[in-house]
C-alpha cells in the first residue's frame, strides 16, 4: 500500500478529515482538492485553482471551503 493509498483510506475511515500538526485536512468526495484549516492561525486554504489564483488574494472562500464550513456547522447544531 502506497502512502497516498494509506492517506485515502484514513480519509475514508475518518469522514474526510485528518488532523496533522494543528492543521485539519479535509477532502470532498469526488474531488482531488485538499482543503486545510490551520487551527492556530484560524485560516482556511484550498489548492483548487479558483482559490489559489482569485479568492485567496481577496480574502474570500472558494466553494470547497464553504462546503466544509457548512458541514462543520451542521455537525455542531445537530
Amino acid at each position: 500500500m502506497t502512502n497516498q493509498q494509506l492517506f485515502e483510506k484514513v480519509m475514508e475511515v475518518f469522514d474526510g478529515v485528518v488532523i496533522e500538526d494543528d492543521v485539519e485536512i479535509h477532502r470532498i468526495d469526488g474531488k482531488n482538492y485538499k482543503i486545510q484549516y490551520d487551527t492556530l492561525r484560524r485560516e482556511w486554504s484550498c489548492n483548487c485553482p479558483n482559490y489559489m489564483f482569485r479568492m485567496r488574494k481577496r480574502g474570500l472562500d472558494c466553494k470547497h471551503i464553504k462546503e466544509i464550513k457548512r458541514k462543520k456547522f451542521e455537525l455542531l447544531i445537530n
